[in-house]
């Protein structure tokens, strides 16, 4: 049995006002940096979001005057559904605590709360990449998303990996730069894109900015140009990924299809138990996370 929030005492409202603002205060997660660089879309009132991409049209042929154009059929692309996954952790606080002053217990409670769902936040979203080379869970065209053999609807393949994995460096940086220069789309056609983050483990921070900040190259001591410099690549890092020598890199989330959906952005809920003498406080949030699409996206492993 349990009395409703509105009918709970001023003291104990006021106190829950107090730990919704501590709590929030350890949840950064609208501005984290998977929510920088993903696709971030809204679910609204859906239960499921399921998008599809449509196979692209072959070159434009030459029309000769007063001939007909010419047609052709839209081909069907890979589907993706977005189902999202719910979320929910809880503590209790005793009357006791809270009539005996215990604010400093009560309120760190709180913070722990919000920093778990702000980390379950960040691993879940991470393991698009740390996940990426090896698992094939919601793949919209059968195969993970870091491929050498990326399956095209008018035949033959992508890779949006390097043939021979490599770590961060000039020369791996040249291939990738490179790969992503000749991605195709499903009609064949270059289509290429511009990365504009470059995602790493905490641990490769320092060598990213020196690759991609240094006026001068940071392999060589022949005064070289940086050419990397002109690149406008943003470095992002995050401890969350699980392998210290992969990398990727990203276009503007508008050019890209890795998504995350919200069905429910993160809420407090309370009620007073009768039994226990105790308020109960819990955090949930729901969203789903996946790719649609892996063009847009590059990634190694490292060596």
């Amino acid at each position: 049995m349990a009395t409703l929030r509105t009918t709970l005492p001023d003291l104990y409202l006021s106190r829950l006002a107090y730990l919704e603002d501590v709590l929030f205060e350890e949840m950064p997660i609208e501005g984290g940096v998977f929510q920088r660089i993903l696709k971030v879309r809204d679910m609204g009132n859906k239960p499921m979001i399921r998008t599809t991409t449509v196979g692209s049209f072959g070159q434009v042929p030459q029309k000769a005057e007063g001939a007909p154009v010419t047609y052709e059929d839209l081909a069907g692309g890979f589907d993706t559904t977005y189902q999202a996954d719910t979320y929910e952790l809880g503590f209790r606080a005793s009357k006791e605590a809270l009539d005996d002053e215990q604010e400093e217990v009560v309120s760190d409670a709180a913070r722990a709360l919000g920093s778990s769902m702000n980390y379950t936040y960040d691993v879940d979203h991470a393991n698009i990449f740390n996940n990426g080379f090896s698992s094939t869970t919601g793949s919209p065209d059968g195969v993970v998303l870091f491929s050498t053999a990326h399956p095209l609807i008018g035949g033959g393949t992508n890779q949006n990996t390097p043939t021979t994995q490599g770590d961060l460096s000039v020369a791996q940086l040249r291939v990738a730069l490179n790969d992503i220069a000749h991605t195709r789309d499903d009609a064949s056609k270059l289509i290429h894109w511009e990365p504009r983050w470059l995602l790493i483990p905490t641990e490769q921070r320092w060598l990213a900015t020196e690759l991609l900040r240094s006026d001068l190259r940071a392999d060589t001591a022949d005064n070289a140009t940086n050419a990397f410099k002109s690149e406008g690549i943003t470095i992002v890092s995050t401890p969350f990924l699980t392998d210290t020598n992969a990398f990727f890199l990203l276009s503007e989330p508008s050019k890209h299809n890795v998504r995350t959906y919200w069905r429910e952005k993160p809420n407090v809920l309370h009620d007073w138990d009768f039994e226990t003498s105790s308020m109960k406080v819990k955090i949930r949030a729901r969203w789903k996370r996946g790719w649609s699409d892996y063009r847009g996206v590059y990634g190694t492993s490292g060596a």
